[in-house]
């Protein structure tokens, strides 16, 4: 144990900037993923799941070696689950240096098993994790760019927060706590780049208003028919009952970055996580 305690003093004196993490090698840039070649949210969920666990298990201040050890367990499991989809979307010329410190941060998660081996895993995550953050203002035009950093942003924090509640539990720091004000930073940028107001075009009075919107080179088209309370989407067939704009940017988004923005954002702020 002694040794434990003395590397992962060494973790904490990197993590606060008293020395460098080493960046991984740059990897190939290859052509932007199609929609078909990537998953949905699906693989994500257990990201924010995470976050909810670390919680539950927090909220009574302590964190035990049992708790500690079952979040990282669930954390390899669900950063190995997401890793194929995320490197696959970060897989373009303007988000190759992300893809290539991602990479590197997610297959050493398996370092956190062993907490004297940890080290690497936590300064290549931390360095990931903020990197992708500042990324965001870089790629904000970029539909696509914006998604696949977010993502990358969600995860990287995700994991630097259960590696740093390892590291204060053995140590007595607080250093995950320090973290999430500028977790919750990035996530309000991205919320507020991402976001799409789909309003409808038209005049109702003539019997029909459409909503178009578009996001990444996808698109979703709702025509609305006041007369019969009835619309359709891109096309389809007829569904009962009225659409509002809000509703048009939700089918939109569904599958993007934001709704997981959304939800994680919402867990920080209702633990009282401020801004930095």
């Amino acid at each position: 144990m002694r040794r434990t305690r003395t590397l992962l003093h060494g973790v904490v004196a990197v993590s606060l900037g008293l020395g460098t993490a080493i960046p991984a090698a740059p990897a190939a840039a290859g052509p932007p993923p199609t929609r078909a070649q990537v998953a949905d949210n699906t693989d994500y969920g257990a990201i924010i799941d995470i976050l909810l666990a670390a919680a539950e298990m927090g909220q009574d201040g302590v964190y035990t070696p049992l708790e500690i050890s079952r979040l990282i367990q669930q954390l390899i499991g669900a950063v190995n689950g997401a890793k194929v989809d995320l490197l696959t979307r970060l897989n373009s010329e303007v988000t190759n240096d992300i893809r290539a410190r991602t990479e590197a941060a997610v297959t050493k998660v398996e370092l956190l098993r062993v907490p004297w081996a940890a080290g690497p895993a936590i300064n290549s995550t931390h360095d990931a994790a903020y990197v992708a953050k500042n990324h965001l203002r870089t790629v904000h035009e970029d539909d696509n760019a914006l998604d696949a950093v977010g993502r990358a942003m969600i995860v990287l924090f995700t994991q630097l927060e259960a590696a740093y509640l390892m590291v204060d539990a053995e140590d007595g720091t607080n250093l995950a706590a320090a973290q999430r004000p500028y977790f919750r930073q990035g996530l309000e940028y991205l919320i507020q780049e991402m976001r799409r107001e789909c309003p409808p075009q038209g005049n109702p009075n003539a019997g029909v208003s459409t909503y178009s919107c578009s996001f990444g080179g996808r698109s979703i088209y709702v025509d609305y028919y006041p007369l019969t309370n009835t619309h359709r989407i891109n096309g389809g067939p007829m569904i009962q009952g009225s659409i509002t704009k809000e509703a048009v940017a939700e089918m939109l988004m569904r599958d993007t970055a934001l709704p997981l923005a959304q939800r994680t954002l919402d867990l920080l702020i209702s633990r009282g996580v401020p801004l930095p």
